[in-house]
């Protein structure tokens, strides 16, 4: 299911974002999250998308864009 958590920022990096790009970019930061909780020795726990976005916004447009490039070129999404 794919859902749009754009809450009432009038200026949202994810709100820049087509869905296509925001799936990627959910995608990756999950990989990343389950990485680092692997690395730390603790139970992997899908993080709900809400997290997932408030995430996203929190990285800012520059990291966005080269995450998703990242994946892209590697072929990861």
């Amino acid at each position: 299911m794919d859902i749009l958590n754009l809450g009432t920022a009038k200026s949202s990096f994810i709100g820049d974002l087509s869905l296509r790009d925001l799936n990627r970019l959910r995608a990756v930061c999950q990989k990343v999250h389950k990485q680092n909780m692997v690395r730390a020795g603790k139970a992997y726990r899908v993080m709900p998308l809400h997290e997932v976005d408030k995430w996203i916004e929190s990285m800012g447009p520059k990291v966005r864009e080269k995450r998703i490039k990242i994946a892209v070129d590697k072929g990861a999404v």
